[in-house]
Protein backbone atom coordinates (compact mmCIF):
# COMPACT_ATOMS: atom_id res chain seq x y z
CA UNK A 1 0.00 0.00 0.00
CA UNK A 2 1.43 3.14 -0.86
CA UNK A 3 -0.22 6.96 -0.08
CA UNK A 4 -1.76 7.14 -2.64
CA UNK A 5 -4.08 4.28 -1.88
CA UNK A 6 -4.97 6.36 1.21
CA UNK A 7 -6.70 9.01 -1.41
CA UNK A 8 -4.30 11.80 0.20
CA UNK A 9 -5.36 15.12 -1.32
CA UNK A 10 -2.60 16.26 -4.36
CA UNK A 11 -0.79 18.96 -2.50
CA UNK A 12 -0.16 16.87 1.12
CA UNK A 13 1.06 13.99 -0.99
CA UNK A 14 3.55 15.81 -3.50
CA UNK A 15 5.11 17.34 0.25
CA UNK A 16 5.35 13.35 1.24
CA UNK A 17 7.08 12.71 -2.25
CA UNK A 18 9.15 14.92 -1.75
CA UNK A 19 10.50 14.07 1.82
CA UNK A 20 10.45 9.98 0.53
CA UNK A 21 7.53 9.11 2.31
CA UNK A 22 6.00 6.32 0.33
CA UNK A 23 4.88 3.54 2.07
CA UNK A 24 2.31 4.01 5.39
CA UNK A 25 3.02 1.96 8.77
CA UNK A 26 0.47 -0.05 10.38
CA UNK A 27 -1.36 2.81 12.47
CA UNK A 28 -0.94 5.27 9.46
CA UNK A 29 -3.16 3.46 6.83
CA UNK A 30 -5.48 2.21 9.67
CA UNK A 31 -6.01 5.40 11.37
CA UNK A 32 -5.54 8.48 8.42
CA UNK A 33 -8.71 7.01 6.47
CA UNK A 34 -11.00 6.96 9.64
CA UNK A 35 -9.34 10.85 10.64
CA UNK A 36 -10.27 11.64 6.51
CA UNK A 37 -13.70 9.92 7.24
CA UNK A 38 -13.87 12.84 10.64
CA UNK A 39 -14.17 9.95 12.93
CA UNK A 40 -12.78 10.88 16.92
CA UNK A 41 -10.04 8.45 17.04
CA UNK A 42 -7.92 6.55 19.68
CA UNK A 43 -4.54 5.38 17.95
CA UNK A 44 -2.48 3.11 20.46
CA UNK A 45 1.18 2.32 19.03
CA UNK A 46 3.98 1.14 19.86
CA UNK A 47 6.90 3.85 19.44
CA UNK A 48 8.44 4.69 16.55
CA UNK A 49 5.29 3.34 14.54
CA UNK A 50 5.03 6.87 12.99
CA UNK A 51 1.80 8.14 15.09
CA UNK A 52 3.07 11.74 13.98
CA UNK A 53 2.01 11.19 10.53
CA UNK A 54 -0.99 9.40 11.36
CA UNK A 55 -2.53 12.16 13.05
CA UNK A 56 -0.76 15.17 10.66
CA UNK A 57 -1.04 14.26 7.12
CA UNK A 58 -5.07 14.07 7.59
CA UNK A 59 -4.64 17.16 10.11
CA UNK A 60 -2.81 19.43 7.48
CA UNK A 61 -5.51 18.04 4.91
CA UNK A 62 -8.24 19.28 6.73
CA UNK A 63 -6.82 22.81 7.46
CA UNK A 64 -7.45 25.73 5.49
CA UNK A 65 -5.16 28.62 4.60
CA UNK A 66 -6.03 31.83 5.73
CA UNK A 67 -8.13 30.89 9.02
CA UNK A 68 -6.35 31.25 12.15
CA UNK A 69 -6.00 27.73 14.37
CA UNK A 70 -7.74 25.34 12.94
CA UNK A 71 -5.74 22.75 14.50
CA UNK A 72 -4.06 22.17 18.31
CA UNK A 73 -1.84 19.74 19.25
CA UNK A 74 -0.73 19.01 22.84
CA UNK A 75 2.77 17.05 23.84
CA UNK A 76 4.23 16.69 27.18
CA UNK A 77 7.58 18.50 26.23
CA UNK A 78 9.53 20.84 24.62
CA UNK A 79 11.47 18.59 22.05
CA UNK A 80 8.47 16.29 21.12
CA UNK A 81 6.47 19.90 20.35
CA UNK A 82 9.49 21.06 18.41
CA UNK A 83 9.74 17.65 16.42
CA UNK A 84 6.24 17.50 15.74
CA UNK A 85 5.49 21.18 14.70
CA UNK A 86 9.08 19.93 11.93
CA UNK A 87 6.70 16.95 10.77
CA UNK A 88 3.90 19.12 10.13
CA UNK A 89 5.62 21.93 8.48
CA UNK A 90 7.39 19.18 6.15
CA UNK A 91 3.93 17.93 5.88
CA UNK A 92 2.76 20.69 4.59
CA UNK A 93 5.19 22.77 2.76
CA UNK A 94 3.54 22.43 -0.86
CA UNK A 95 -0.03 24.14 0.80
CA UNK A 96 1.64 26.90 2.35
CA UNK A 97 0.33 26.28 6.05
CA UNK A 98 2.11 28.46 9.29
CA UNK A 99 2.84 26.02 11.87
CA UNK A 100 3.79 27.80 15.37
CA UNK A 101 5.04 25.83 18.00
CA UNK A 102 4.81 27.39 21.69
CA UNK A 103 6.78 25.88 24.59
CA UNK A 104 8.28 27.16 28.20
CA UNK A 105 11.58 28.30 27.89
CA UNK A 106 11.55 30.57 25.20
CA UNK A 107 10.64 34.22 24.62
CA UNK A 108 7.28 35.14 24.02
CA UNK A 109 7.77 38.05 21.67
CA UNK A 110 8.29 35.61 18.39
CA UNK A 111 5.25 33.13 20.00
CA UNK A 112 2.92 36.01 19.86
CA UNK A 113 3.76 37.29 16.65
CA UNK A 114 3.90 33.77 15.01
CA UNK A 115 0.47 32.99 16.50
CA UNK A 116 -1.79 35.75 15.08
CA UNK A 117 -1.13 33.96 11.57
CA UNK A 118 -0.66 30.27 12.41
CA UNK A 119 -3.43 27.61 10.94
CA UNK A 120 -1.85 25.03 13.71
CA UNK A 121 -0.59 25.01 17.03
CA UNK A 122 1.62 22.87 18.22
CA UNK A 123 2.50 23.25 22.19
CA UNK A 124 3.47 21.98 25.82
CA UNK A 125 0.04 22.42 27.88
CA UNK A 126 1.25 24.91 30.20
CA UNK A 127 2.70 27.60 27.47
CA UNK A 128 -0.60 27.02 25.62
CA UNK A 129 -2.58 28.16 28.88
CA UNK A 130 -0.07 31.21 29.44
CA UNK A 131 -0.96 32.14 25.77
CA UNK A 132 -4.45 31.18 26.58
CA UNK A 133 -4.23 33.93 30.15
CA UNK A 134 -2.67 36.31 28.02
CA UNK A 135 -5.33 36.38 25.02
CA UNK A 136 -3.14 35.45 22.57
CA UNK A 137 -4.31 32.41 21.15
CA UNK A 138 -7.97 32.32 20.25
CA UNK A 139 -9.40 28.25 20.14
CA UNK A 140 -12.60 29.23 18.97
CA UNK A 141 -11.98 27.92 15.38
CA UNK A 142 -10.37 24.69 16.45
CA UNK A 143 -11.63 21.87 14.35
CA UNK A 144 -9.33 19.47 15.22
CA UNK A 145 -7.72 18.58 18.86
CA UNK A 146 -5.10 16.09 19.10
CA UNK A 147 -3.23 14.90 22.29
CA UNK A 148 -0.28 13.37 21.90
CA UNK A 149 1.65 11.17 24.01
CA UNK A 150 -1.63 11.28 26.13
CA UNK A 151 -0.25 8.76 28.88
CA UNK A 152 2.87 10.67 29.45
CA UNK A 153 1.30 13.92 29.55
CA UNK A 154 -0.87 12.41 32.32
CA UNK A 155 2.06 10.92 33.94
CA UNK A 156 3.77 14.60 34.08
CA UNK A 157 1.10 16.27 35.76
CA UNK A 158 -0.90 18.08 33.03
CA UNK A 159 -4.29 16.57 33.51
CA UNK A 160 -5.76 19.85 35.10
CA UNK A 161 -3.94 21.58 32.30
CA UNK A 162 -5.53 19.80 29.66
CA UNK A 163 -9.23 20.08 30.70
CA UNK A 164 -8.84 23.57 31.01
CA UNK A 165 -7.59 23.55 27.82
CA UNK A 166 -10.24 21.40 26.20
CA UNK A 167 -13.08 23.20 28.05
CA UNK A 168 -12.11 26.08 25.57
CA UNK A 169 -12.66 24.47 22.22
CA UNK A 170 -15.38 24.48 20.34
CA UNK A 171 -17.99 21.21 21.27
CA UNK A 172 -18.27 20.60 17.63
CA UNK A 173 -14.82 19.83 16.95
CA UNK A 174 -12.65 16.30 15.74
CA UNK A 175 -10.59 15.03 18.63
CA UNK A 176 -7.58 12.52 18.07
CA UNK A 177 -5.91 10.89 20.80
CA UNK A 178 -2.30 8.78 20.27
CA UNK A 179 -0.75 6.89 23.30
CA UNK A 180 1.57 4.13 24.12
CA UNK A 181 -0.83 3.28 26.42
CA UNK A 182 -3.38 3.08 28.25
CA UNK A 183 -3.70 3.96 32.10
CA UNK A 184 -6.55 4.34 33.95
CA UNK A 185 -6.72 8.03 34.52
CA UNK A 186 -6.39 8.55 30.27
CA UNK A 187 -9.27 6.17 29.74
CA UNK A 188 -11.18 8.85 31.99
CA UNK A 189 -10.05 11.97 29.54
CA UNK A 190 -10.92 9.39 26.29
CA UNK A 191 -14.99 8.83 27.44
CA UNK A 192 -15.02 13.17 28.31
CA UNK A 193 -13.29 14.35 25.67
CA UNK A 194 -14.44 11.97 22.51
CA UNK A 195 -17.77 11.02 20.64
CA UNK A 196 -18.44 7.57 19.45
CA UNK A 197 -14.35 6.94 18.77
CA UNK A 198 -12.99 4.81 16.77
CA UNK A 199 -9.99 2.77 18.15
CA UNK A 200 -6.60 1.26 16.40
CA UNK A 201 -4.23 -0.94 18.68
CA UNK A 202 -1.48 -2.44 16.62
CA UNK A 203 1.02 -4.24 18.50
CA UNK A 204 2.67 -2.50 21.18
CA UNK A 205 5.65 -5.67 21.34
CA UNK A 206 9.22 -4.70 20.78
CA UNK A 207 10.34 -6.39 17.44
CA UNK A 208 12.41 -8.86 18.88
CA UNK A 209 13.48 -9.99 15.29
CA UNK A 210 15.37 -6.90 15.28
CA UNK A 211 16.24 -6.02 18.20
CA UNK A 212 18.03 -7.94 20.43
CA UNK A 213 18.07 -7.19 24.60
CA UNK A 214 20.74 -8.63 27.05
CA UNK A 215 21.79 -7.98 30.29
CA UNK A 216 24.92 -7.91 32.61
CA UNK A 217 25.06 -8.34 36.42
CA UNK A 218 27.91 -6.37 37.45
CA UNK A 219 28.73 -5.52 40.68
CA UNK A 220 27.88 -1.47 41.56
CA UNK A 221 31.35 -0.50 42.03
CA UNK A 222 32.24 -1.15 38.94
CA UNK A 223 29.58 -0.59 37.24
CA UNK A 224 30.43 2.87 35.56
CA UNK A 225 33.92 1.19 34.62
CA UNK A 226 31.62 -1.98 32.79
CA UNK A 227 29.83 0.74 30.52
CA UNK A 228 32.26 2.58 29.48
CA UNK A 229 34.23 -1.04 28.53
CA UNK A 230 30.80 -1.95 26.85
CA UNK A 231 30.79 1.20 24.61
CA UNK A 232 34.18 0.77 23.30
CA UNK A 233 33.95 -3.17 22.48
CA UNK A 234 30.35 -2.71 20.68
CA UNK A 235 31.73 0.76 19.22
CA UNK A 236 27.90 2.15 18.50
CA UNK A 237 26.91 4.42 15.28
CA UNK A 238 25.15 6.20 18.72
CA UNK A 239 23.91 5.12 21.56
CA UNK A 240 21.61 6.23 24.05
CA UNK A 241 22.70 6.04 27.76
CA UNK A 242 19.10 6.00 30.26
CA UNK A 243 19.37 7.19 33.98
CA UNK A 244 16.53 7.52 35.91
CA UNK A 245 17.89 11.17 37.42
CA UNK A 246 19.05 14.52 36.45
CA UNK A 247 21.78 14.54 38.81
CA UNK A 248 23.20 11.01 37.24
CA UNK A 249 23.10 11.60 33.95
CA UNK A 250 25.15 14.82 34.63
CA UNK A 251 27.55 12.69 36.82
CA UNK A 252 27.45 9.88 34.01
CA UNK A 253 28.17 12.32 31.21
CA UNK A 254 31.06 14.26 32.42
CA UNK A 255 33.10 10.99 33.11
CA UNK A 256 32.52 9.43 30.22
CA UNK A 257 33.99 12.80 28.85
CA UNK A 258 36.69 12.25 31.19
CA UNK A 259 37.46 8.88 29.61
CA UNK A 260 37.67 10.02 25.96
CA UNK A 261 34.05 9.28 25.20
CA UNK A 262 31.85 11.92 23.13
CA UNK A 263 28.95 12.40 25.64
CA UNK A 264 26.16 14.06 26.34
CA UNK A 265 23.34 14.83 28.95
CA UNK A 266 19.66 15.80 28.43
CA UNK A 267 17.17 16.39 31.10
CA UNK A 268 14.68 18.94 31.60
CA UNK A 269 16.42 20.84 33.86
CA UNK A 270 18.69 22.14 31.27
CA UNK A 271 17.70 25.49 29.45
CA UNK A 272 15.35 24.83 26.13
CA UNK A 273 18.25 26.27 24.24
CA UNK A 274 20.91 23.75 25.40
CA UNK A 275 18.00 21.46 24.86
CA UNK A 276 17.48 22.17 21.81
CA UNK A 277 21.51 22.37 20.49
CA UNK A 278 22.10 18.92 22.12
CA UNK A 279 19.18 17.62 20.50
CA UNK A 280 20.33 18.81 17.06
CA UNK A 281 24.08 17.70 17.80
CA UNK A 282 22.67 13.78 18.69
CA UNK A 283 20.84 14.14 15.26
CA UNK A 284 23.91 15.39 13.26
CA UNK A 285 25.73 12.51 14.81
CA UNK A 286 28.15 14.95 15.95
CA UNK A 287 27.68 13.67 19.85
CA UNK A 288 27.98 9.98 19.87
CA UNK A 289 26.57 9.22 23.25
CA UNK A 290 23.61 10.98 24.61
CA UNK A 291 22.86 10.31 28.30
CA UNK A 292 19.36 11.12 28.87
CA UNK A 293 16.42 10.77 31.55
CA UNK A 294 12.90 9.49 30.38
CA UNK A 295 12.32 12.87 28.94
CA UNK A 296 14.12 11.35 25.78
CA UNK A 297 12.37 8.22 25.89
CA UNK A 298 9.09 9.65 24.34
CA UNK A 299 8.46 10.60 21.00
CA UNK A 300 11.80 11.64 19.89
CA UNK A 301 12.98 9.77 16.43
CA UNK A 302 16.81 9.70 16.72
CA UNK A 303 17.87 8.10 13.52
CA UNK A 304 20.70 5.19 13.40
CA UNK A 305 20.39 4.64 17.61
CA UNK A 306 22.52 1.48 17.07
CA UNK A 307 22.03 0.64 20.97
CA UNK A 308 20.67 1.48 24.06
CA UNK A 309 22.46 1.00 27.60
CA UNK A 310 19.93 1.09 30.93
CA UNK A 311 22.24 2.43 33.53
CA UNK A 312 19.87 2.57 36.06
CA UNK A 313 16.80 0.49 35.19
CA UNK A 314 13.09 1.99 35.04
CA UNK A 315 10.44 2.33 37.89
CA UNK A 316 7.87 0.94 35.43
CA UNK A 317 7.96 -1.64 32.45
CA UNK A 318 6.34 0.75 30.22
CA UNK A 319 9.74 3.25 30.12
CA UNK A 320 11.68 0.74 29.48
CA UNK A 321 9.80 -0.37 26.52
CA UNK A 322 9.88 3.52 25.77
CA UNK A 323 13.36 3.52 26.13
CA UNK A 324 14.82 0.70 24.12
CA UNK A 325 12.20 1.96 21.31
CA UNK A 326 14.53 4.11 20.58
CA UNK A 327 16.63 2.11 18.14
CA UNK A 328 16.13 -0.98 16.09
CA UNK A 329 13.54 1.99 13.91
CA UNK A 330 11.98 1.72 10.58
CA UNK A 331 13.38 -1.97 10.12
CA UNK A 332 16.95 -1.08 11.24
CA UNK A 333 18.43 -3.54 14.05
CA UNK A 334 19.64 -2.66 17.48
CA UNK A 335 20.68 -3.50 20.61
CA UNK A 336 19.95 -3.12 24.08
CA UNK A 337 21.99 -3.89 27.14
CA UNK A 338 20.79 -3.45 30.95
CA UNK A 339 23.78 -2.79 33.55
CA UNK A 340 21.93 -4.81 36.23
CA UNK A 341 23.11 -4.57 40.07
CA UNK A 342 21.68 -6.43 42.56
CA UNK A 343 19.37 -3.53 44.05
CA UNK A 344 17.67 -3.92 40.55
CA UNK A 345 16.75 -7.20 40.44
CA UNK A 346 12.63 -6.71 41.78
CA UNK A 347 12.14 -3.63 39.00
CA UNK A 348 14.03 -6.05 36.16
CA UNK A 349 11.83 -8.80 37.36
CA UNK A 350 8.73 -6.93 37.25
CA UNK A 351 9.94 -5.94 33.38
CA UNK A 352 10.82 -9.38 32.18
CA UNK A 353 7.49 -10.92 33.42
CA UNK A 354 5.15 -8.19 31.66
CA UNK A 355 6.35 -8.65 28.79
CA UNK A 356 7.95 -11.84 28.61
CA UNK A 357 11.03 -10.41 26.78
CA UNK A 358 13.54 -12.61 25.90
CA UNK A 359 16.69 -11.30 27.53
CA UNK A 360 20.08 -12.82 27.16
CA UNK A 361 22.53 -12.76 29.98
CA UNK A 362 26.51 -11.39 28.32
CA UNK A 363 29.56 -12.24 30.11
CA UNK A 364 30.51 -9.00 32.37
CA UNK A 365 33.29 -10.86 33.82
CA UNK A 366 35.32 -8.15 35.68
CA UNK A 367 39.19 -9.56 34.96
CA UNK A 368 39.40 -7.30 31.39
CA UNK A 369 37.71 -4.64 32.97
CA UNK A 370 39.96 -1.85 34.27
CA UNK A 371 38.72 0.32 37.33
CA UNK A 372 37.90 4.08 36.14
CA UNK A 373 37.74 7.21 38.55
CA UNK A 374 34.30 7.91 38.80
CA UNK A 375 33.64 11.18 40.74
CA UNK A 376 30.47 12.70 42.36
CA UNK A 377 31.03 16.19 42.87
CA UNK A 378 28.63 15.68 45.67
CA UNK A 379 30.03 13.31 47.42
CA UNK A 380 33.29 13.27 48.94
CA UNK A 381 35.81 10.42 47.29
CA UNK A 382 37.15 7.86 48.71
CA UNK A 383 40.42 5.90 47.18
CA UNK A 384 40.79 2.36 47.56
CA UNK A 385 44.43 0.51 47.84
CA UNK A 386 45.60 0.94 44.20
CA UNK A 387 44.64 4.58 44.32
CA UNK A 388 41.07 4.20 42.32
CA UNK A 389 37.76 5.46 43.18
CA UNK A 390 35.49 3.54 44.43
CA UNK A 391 32.06 4.39 42.25
CA UNK A 392 29.94 4.92 45.54
CA UNK A 393 32.58 6.65 47.61
CA UNK A 394 31.77 3.52 49.90
CA UNK A 395 34.37 1.23 52.32
CA UNK A 396 33.36 -1.79 52.28
CA UNK A 397 34.53 -4.10 54.38
CA UNK A 398 35.27 -8.06 54.44
CA UNK A 399 31.83 -8.61 56.14
CA UNK A 400 30.22 -6.70 53.05
CA UNK A 401 32.25 -8.35 50.47
CA UNK A 402 30.88 -11.67 52.15
CA UNK A 403 27.67 -10.39 52.29
CA UNK A 404 27.89 -9.81 48.49
CA UNK A 405 28.94 -13.00 47.37
CA UNK A 406 26.11 -15.10 49.22
CA UNK A 407 23.39 -12.39 47.87
CA UNK A 408 25.00 -13.49 44.52
CA UNK A 409 25.01 -16.89 44.77
CA UNK A 410 21.09 -17.18 46.29
CA UNK A 411 19.94 -14.42 43.35
CA UNK A 412 16.49 -14.99 42.02
CA UNK A 413 16.52 -15.54 38.94
CA UNK A 414 18.56 -17.86 36.40
CA UNK A 415 19.55 -18.59 33.32
CA UNK A 416 17.68 -20.59 31.07
CA UNK A 417 18.21 -21.87 27.13
CA UNK A 418 15.84 -19.31 25.78
CA UNK A 419 17.05 -16.27 28.39
CA UNK A 420 15.95 -14.53 31.24
CA UNK A 421 13.21 -16.26 33.48
CA UNK A 422 12.28 -15.96 37.06
CA UNK A 423 11.98 -18.33 39.47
Amino acid sequence: MTFEDLNIEREVLASLNEIGFNEPTRIQYETIPLIKEGYDVIGQSETGSGKTAAFGIPLVEKVTRGTPVQGLILAPTRELALQNAGELKKFSRAKGLRIECVYGGASMGPQISGLRSSEIVVGTPGRIMDHMRRGTLKLNNVKIFVLDEADRMIDMGFIEDIETIERSLPRERQTLLFSATMPYELKSIRDRFTKNPREVVTDTKVKEDYLKQYYCDVDRRIKFSMLVHLLRKEAPKLAMVFCNSRRDTDIVARNLQQNGINAKSLHGGLSQERREHIVEEFHRGSTRVLVATDVAARGLDFKDVTHIFNYSVPMNAEDYVNRIGRTARAGQSGKAIVLLTREDFDLFSRIVNTFSFDIQEIDCSADDIRMLPFRRDEFREHSDRRGQFREYGDRRGPFREREDREFRRRRPFERQPRGFVFT
